[in-house]
Order: structure tokens, then C-alpha cells, then sequence
């Protein structure tokens, strides 16, 4: 039997943000997943997120997805940029950062802008991975 290693890593940097990047790409998020906490100056967001990290070549094609929760702290502000109310699942494409923002860079031009005056952010399987056949395809 062997013990699934879960992702728990936290972020203090841009170059930390790269690594939750690569992680997150390809995650797909339920609208109704993530929530801002004013008083609090936090965000949380739950994610399904494709395991890159697992990635082998394998003769049957297995991949994996996992529940992954991400929070960023001492954010000041929130703001979602083109989310349209009849999508209900956004794809996320990128996690980048410039001067004060944190953006969440989804499909369809969608964007969680997060105002943070300090990068502080952690990204952790909440639960273990399950297989999929089905691999995010780019061109």
C-alpha cells in the first residue's frame, strides 16, 4: 500500500506564485467555490486541479485531479473581472503577479484580481487524487 504525498506549499514570493502556477493551471473552479473575507482580508478558493506533478507515460493513459484549497492572505480588495452569470465553471489558465495584484487568469478572459500590499499564499490537497483519462490539451 502506498501513502499518497499531498501538495501543501505556501507562497512569499513571485517566484513561489510560478510554482502554484504550474500546479494550478488547467484547475477547473466552481463559481460558487471562492469567497473573499473583508474582515478577515483573506481569500479562499477551492479548485480541481490537474496533478502535472504527476505526470508519467504510461501505457494506459492515467492521469490524476485532485481537491485543492488555495488561500491568500492580507488581501485588501477583490475584484472579478468578465464573469458571466450563466458560466458557472472557470478553467484556470495562470497565476501571476505585478506590483500589488495577485491575478487569477481563467478562460473566457475571466480574472480575480487580488489587491495584496504582501504576497502570503498556501495551496494544499484537501483530499487524494483520483484517476482520469482525460489530459488538459493545449495548443
Amino acid at each position: 500500500m502506498s501513502i499518497e504525498k499531498k501538495i501543501q506549499l505556501n507562497a512569499y514570493n513571485k517566484d513561489d506564485l510560478k510554482i502554484f502556477s504550474f500546479l494550478c493551471q488547467d484547475a477547473i473552479l466552481n463559481k460558487d467555490e471562492f469567497f473573499y473575507d473583508r474582515t478577515n482580508k483573506f481569500f479562499v478558493a477551492t479548485l480541481t486541479r490537474y496533478c502535472w506533478e504527476k505526470e508519467k507515460s504510461n501505457d494506459q493513459n492515467i492521469y490524476f485531479r485532485v481537491v485543492s484549497g488555495l488561500q491568500v492572505k492580507n488581501v485588501n480588495k477583490v475584484e472579478y473581472i468578465n464573469f458571466k452569470s450563466k458560466t458557472s465553471f472557470y478553467n484556470l489558465l495562470a497565476i501571476t503577479c505585478n506590483k500589488r495584484n495577485i491575478m487569477l487568469n481563467f478562460s473566457m478572459s475571466a480574472k480575480i484580481k487580488l489587491d495584496c500590499k504582501e504576497i502570503n499564499a498556501t495551496i494544499e490537497d484537501i483530499d487524494i487524487p483520483w484517476p482520469t483519462k482525460l489530459k488538459p490539451q493545449h495548443d
